[in-house]
């Protein structure tokens, strides 16, 4: 007994105390509520930098798909921070089980459902100049009213919580965050270059554009049933990332393709904001009236059963879709693609430099011949970048990225983080 709670069990442990099914006298209502060990966080100051902030920001924030804090409890030992319980878990645990029971992803229905809960909370957020930063699978929790809806996980009956707000943090317009912080499997990829040291990221700044790329990924799990970008290690995800490749089932309708497209756009000016994601034709029509791919229109991208998009070239599948589903690129989006092209080459021209150290490699031996630098240079991009990946000390880390949360200033070595 905590004053007028109860702490009935144990459902969830962190690095700080535990999360406690809870009960409040008078009442029916159930609660979630952390029990944190203050000799554990209050001597850690980054850990009690983000709790703080975590508090402060639920404490001004009201959203039907957002945690809602109900109280907070000090004591000399412990703090007790009481939010929603909600009884159907996390969205991994939901997806997992209908995979599992169906052997597929979700349906387009069923990610439409999710994905305006998700996005409608975001543009909330967003609104009120707030960055999430760790927008993932197990981030978002799912609660039914209903006893029968849960225990059949009738997930079309649930309502999305947004949770875990250590990370946020309010960023007025025009300004640039720049702490390194996130899952990686869901980072966006100024962030994620920024984690590995990656030289011409050293000062990457990002706003909320940030959040869409994470929107993307989820997207994608959702749809996909794994990973856009899929890997065992942190070297290679940062590859896959960097090469920008993700594949599609030729199944989905051209609305699904359209709005993943809009998110997992590598230059964040490409990405949709919230508000214009909020209103693409995949949240808004019913989904009786989405359009199925034609693959005549798709056909250089066809490999095998999939279609293959990629995050940093996408013009033509924006072109595809025309008015109407999603805007067409127009002349000023065309002159920044070629800037960035040539911003591109430039940095790949710097990183080559700075990590090849031999004096007489291969790519400088090509160079120096008779065809233009630059575009030589172009088509080698991805074989320079895997070879100067392999001369950065990453090795080590091998885990699954989605589950470790990155604190600001650590290595990116599974050793010295901490999980909070």
């Amino acid at each position: 007994m905590i004053d007028d709670l109860t702490l009935i069990k144990k459902i969830g442990k962190g690095a700080f105390g535990e999360v406690h099914l809870t009960s409040k006298q008078g009442t029916s209502i159930k609660y979630a509520t952390k029990k944190l060990d203050k000799s554990k966080y209050i001597t850690n100051p980054r850990a009690k930098k983000y709790l703080d902030n975590e508090i402060e920001i639920l404490k001004n924030i009201s959203h039907p798909n957002i945690i809602k804090l109900i109280e907070i409890k000090d004591t000399p030992k412990y703090c007790y921070i009481v939010t929603e319980y909600c009884n159907g878990g996390s969205l991994t645990n939901c997806l997992e089980k209908y995979q599992e029971k169906n052997n597929k992803a979700f349906p387009e229905e069923v990610v439409q459902y999710l994905m305006y809960q998700i996005v409608d909370a975001i543009k909330y957020l967003h609104k009120n100049e707030i960055l999430h930063r760790d927008l993932k699978l197990d981030n978002i929790l799912i609660n039914y009213d209903n006893e029968n809806d849960r225990k059949n996980s009738n997930i079309m009956k649930g309502k999305i919580k947004i949770i875990d707000f250590g990370f946020a943090r309010y960023l007025k317009k025009e300004l640039l965050a720049y702490s390194t912080l996130g899952s990686p499997i869901n980072m966006d990829p100024g962030i994620l270059q920024k984690l590995n040291k990656v030289s011409n990221y050293r000062d990457y700044g990002y706003d909320e554009k940030a959040d869409i790329w994470s929107l993307g990924t989820i997207c994608y799990e959702l749809l996909i049933g794994h990973t856009a970008f899929d890997s065992d290690s942190m070297k290679e995800l940062l590859i896959r990332v960097n090469k920008g490749n993700y594949f599609l089932p030729k199944t989905l309708s051209k609305e699904a393709v359209s709005f993943l497209n809009c998110m997992l756009q590598y230059d964040p000016k490409r990405r949709f904001s919230a508000e214009k994601l909020f209103n693409h034709k995949f949240l808004k029509n019913n989904y009786e009236e989405f359009h199925k791919m034609d693959l005549k229109e798709v056909k250089k991208k066809v490999k095998g059963d999939k279609i293959q998009l990629n995050s940093k070239v996408n013009e033509s599948i924006w072109r595809i879709f025309g008015e109407g589903i999603v805007e067409s690129i127009n002349e000023e989006m065309k002159e920044e693609d070629e800037k960035n092209s040539e911003e591109l080459v430039g940095k790949y021209n710097l990183l080559s430099s700075s990590l090849f150290l031999e004096p007489n490699n291969e790519y400088k031996r090509k160079d120096s011949t008779k065809q233009k630098p630059q575009n030589k240079l172009k088509n080698n991009l991805d074989e320079i970048f895997i070879k100067a990946m392999k001369q950065i000390n990453i090795d080590s880390v091998l885990y699954e990225p989605k589950l470790i949360p990155f604190l600001p200033g650590l290595e990116a070595n599974i050793s010295n983080i901490n999980i909070i």
